[in-house]
Formats: structure tokens, sequence, C-alpha cells
């Protein structure tokens, strides 16, 4: 009887057992094997197809900012010219009856009397000339009003009139 246990127990086909139907053995042990392989493919895969995916994504995403870099110094360079900026008026900012502009509307600082300030040509709007000299080197127009400063032809309207009435004083 002995023997015959160690023999049972050293068999590769034991009588006595799980049997499938096509008389092949079958265990507990060989299922959960079975499935820790599919369940490892299948992480094997998902893990795959995510570092693809942010290869991708990487990929896109940096090209996009690339294009966006690229637009904003376009549109950095479409400012005006130092040298049109010169032609548009300095002039010196004196307190105004009510009604009138007292403030920059780029930093919304008041204007102090006595301060120089840029007058724009076409709309005669007033700002600060730190303010407006920046915001004409991105920009072709007013702040304010968005009216252009480059004529139809490509030139500068930086020279036209300036009229105020007892606003400002061209220096």
């Amino acid at each position: 009887m002995v023997s015959l246990t160690r023999r049972l127990l050293l068999s590769d086909n034991p009588s006595s057992g799980d049997n499938t139907d096509d008389g092949s053995p079958r265990t507990e042990e060989t299922d959960f094997d079975a499935n820790m392989v599919l369940v490892l493919a299948a992480l094997l895969c998902a893990l795959v197809v995510a570092l693809v995916l942010n290869s991708v994504i990487h990929v896109f995403l940096r090209r996009r900012r690339e294009s966006l870099e690229a637009a904003s110094t376009n549109v950095k360079s479409s400012g005006l010219e130092k040298r049109a900026l010169r032609k548009i008026p300095v002039a010196v900012f004196r307190l105004r009856t009510a009604g009138s502009a007292t403030e920059c509307s780029i930093c919304l600082g008041d204007f102090i009397d006595g301060e120089k300030v840029r007058v724009l040509p076409e709309c005669n709007h007033e700002f600060h000339v730190k303010c407006v000299d920046k915001w004409l080197a991105e920009h072709t127009s007013c702040p304010n009003c968005r009216r252009s400063l480059v004529g139809a032809n490509g030139g500068d309207r930086a020279t036209v009139r300036v009229e105020h009435g007892g606003g400002a004083a061209v220096v």
C-alpha cells in the first residue's frame, strides 16, 4: 500500500483526480497559472499602449508649443517700428475740466500735472509714454479704440495732427 501511494504521488497522471472531457487532468494550480499568464499579458499590452500614447501626446504637444512660440514671435514683431514711434507726439499733461481722461488706460495710473504723455494722432487718446511705447512695440492700434496707427499704404499716420482743447501742450 505504501508503494501505491508513493506511485500515485510521483505519477503525472493520477487515476483519481479532476479530469476534463478529453481525459487530461485539471488542477487548480494549472488554472491559476493560466489566469496569471493572461493577466500579466494584458497588463504588458496595456503598458505598451500607454507608453505609445504618451509618446504621441508628447510629440503633439511639443509641436503645438513650437508653433505657438513661432506665432508669438511673429506677433511681437508686428508692432510699430521705433522710427514711427518717435514720430508720435509727446505732450505735457495739464489738469483739465471734468469729462477728460485723467488716467492711463493701460496701467490705470492717474496722470500727474506736468507729466509727459504720448498723444495718439488719430484719436487723441493719451497714455504714459512708457506704457504706450511698450504697447505699440507689439501692436499697431490704439489700446482704447483700436484705431490703426498704420495707413492703408503701409506708412504710418503718426505725423498727423494733435489737437487738444487746453488739455496737452505739444513738446
